[in-house]
């Protein structure tokens, strides 16, 4: 329990004093008590004592008594102490004036106190609050040790924190959703106030104490006291404590300090736990894409887990877009980041996937997430629900995770654990053929690529260009001398199935303007729209160049 100068004025000779000045600062925290000697006793000051003087060594005159009051108050001493009616009759008015425009508490003492007099019962009392600090501290430090030595758990520590404090606790993870309370009214909340009015508590564990609302409890603000939980240098939680009942003081700080560091330890230990469990998994997820573990080994081991694996699976792939550009950009080690990275994006598509179905299971291989989402005997709906939650997971890292963006691939379903690396190969592709037919940030789906899984293929090999019909290669030469735009009237025209006039809506000219493009084409190209093997041939060149032009970007 820490003394202030309130305290102080009721023990020993100081219960006789009078204060004469710096009324507002009688707050002030003492932490020792010396003597003057020397007007130059300001530059061995550490903060906090209860200075006693007659001003013998600085007599009335001999001193700016502004500019050293001024510079007492800035080293934060408690207080001064004058013994008056021995060598100065009265405190000088300038100084009077000074601790009252500084903030520096002057006591008057009488001529016949002794400075020991005053000394001894505050030093006693100080060294008793020690012993009282220490004793508290280890009894503390007992308790908690004792609930991290039994692996307890997050729920026990913050059962035990609010029992010694007297205040409710919550821990809520990074994004401050609640993990645990022992007052359900505090699971959400909102700062009232921003992050420059936050005073802060304790600069070695980044203690904060913040204004908050909790809407179950009403409108009423309240005071927070937060702790960030760092593990690995990064902040992985915080615990907090909402003063309800009282305001902490410092024995209850010591309290925190001791909390948070078990909290931590706890934290750590989960995250460890967690790494060896989805080293496991990722293991398994590497054996069933790949294909080569035996079946009933793959099985038992899933069994382990809790993975059936007799049901079937669409295999779903979220590849992180430009993952190179990404790390090479970063401040932090290439293997850091991007274990940062998936960790966000992975917590981003867990919360999404779970939303929508049960017992599916993720994992990651490299810089890819690999997700088998169960798939039910009635697949109706199924490829739209998947496609559905893709762009909202899309949408959820676009916000949450700055620079980051996925592609995302969708095999066909695997009926059984033996076609899981088709179903992974499918998504894959989908990924590949998708950025070539629509650039980054793709959603697709293997079953919905059609003819582009074979135009595709021959991409891959550099071969596509050889494959653009001649006359389309005019009709593209003529927009360019000519500056026309008859490439995109054919395409537009069989968009709408040869219908001229829809075409005509569609580019917003008149129905002759229309026919006399058509015209045109048929004259440049020597084409006969009309002919099935034509407009066929049409069709598949056009594709090409919208893959050649996508590969171009």
């Amino acid at each position: 329990m820490e003394i202030t100068v309130k305290d102080a004025l009721k023990i020993g000779p100081l219960s006789t004093s009078k204060t004469i000045a710096g009324h507002h600062k009688l707050d002030n925290v003492v932490k020792g008590v010396t003597i003057m000697e020397a007007p130059d006793i300001v530059n061995w000051l550490a903060g906090g004592e209860l200075l006693l003087t007659s001003l013998y060594s600085a007599p009335v005159g001999s001193l700016n008594y502004e500019d050293f009051v001024k510079k007492l108050a800035e080293k934060g001493v408690a207080a001064i102490a004058i013994k008056v009616g021995r060598f100065v009759e009265s405190v000088p008015e300038d100084m009077i004036e000074a601790a009252n425009q500084y903030g520096l508490p002057i006591l008057a003492l009488d001529a016949k106190v002794r400075f020991v007099d005053v000394m001894y019962p505050i030093m006693a009392e100080l060294f008793n609050n020690q012993v009282v600090k220490l004793n508290y501290y280890k009894v503390i430090q007992e308790r908690f040790t004792t609930l991290a030595l039994h692996c307890q758990g997050l729920e026990t520590i913050i059962k035990t924190l609010e029992e010694l404090i007297g205040n409710p606790v919550a821990a809520y993870d990074r994004n401050f959703k609640c993990l645990c309370t022992t007052n359900p009214c505090l699971e959400k909340f909102t700062e009232v106030a921003d992050l420059f009015q936050r005073e802060g508590l304790n600069d070695k564990l980044s203690f904060y104490r913040q204004i908050v609302r909790f809407p179950a409890l009403g409108e009423e603000p309240v005071s927070q006291v937060v702790v960030p939980i760092q593990a690995f240098s990064q902040v992985k939680a915080y615990l907090t404590v909402v003063e309800m009942n009282k305001k902490l003081q410092e024995m209850d700080l010591i309290c925190l300090e001791h909390a948070a560091t078990v909290v931590t330890l706890d934290l750590v230990k989960k995250v460890a736990v967690q790494e060896i469990e989805q080293k496991f998994q990722n293991d398994l997820i590497e054996n069933l894409i790949s294909g080569n573990t035996a079946l009933n080994n793959t099985l038992e081991r899933a069994a382990l887990i809790g993975w059936d694996l007799s049901k079937s699976y669409t295999i779903v792939l979220f590849d992180i877009d430009n993952i190179d550009g990404i790390l090479a950009k970063s401040k932090h080690s290439p293997d850091t980041m991007l274990q940062g990275l998936k960790s966000d994006v992975v917590a981003i598509i867990t919360n999404a996937v779970r939303r929508h179905t049960k017992n599916y299971i993720l994992g990651t291989k490299n810089d890819a997430i690999i997700l088998l989402w169960p798939s039910p005997k009635d697949q109706s709906g199924l490829l739209k629900l998947i496609k559905n939650t893709g762009q909202e997971i899309q949408e959820q890292i676009k916000k949450k995770v700055k620079k980051v963006s996925v592609a995302i691939g969708i095999g066909d379903v695997a009926l059984n654990v033996e076609e899981i690396p088709r179903s992974f190969k499918e998504a894959r592709d989908a990924i590949t053929f998708g950025r070539m037919i629509q650039g980054q940030h793709v959603i697709e789906a293997f079953s919905e690529l059609g003819v582009f899984r074979i135009l595709c293929k021959f991409a891959e090999r550099n071969e596509l260009q050889n494959f653009v019909p001649k006359p389309l290669l005019k009709l593209i030469e003529h927009d360019k001398i000519n500056e026309t735009f008859l490439l995109k009237t054919l395409e537009v025209f069989l968009e709408c199935n040869g219908n001229a006039s829809k075409a005509a809506k569609e580019l917003f000219i008149h129905y002759k303007t229309m026919l006399y493009r058509l015209e045109r084409i048929k004259e440049i190209t020597g084409m006969d729209l009309e002919a099935n093997e034509h407009r066929l041939e049409i069709e598949m060149g056009l594709k090409i160049i919208h893959l050649l032009a996508n590969e171009s970007l």
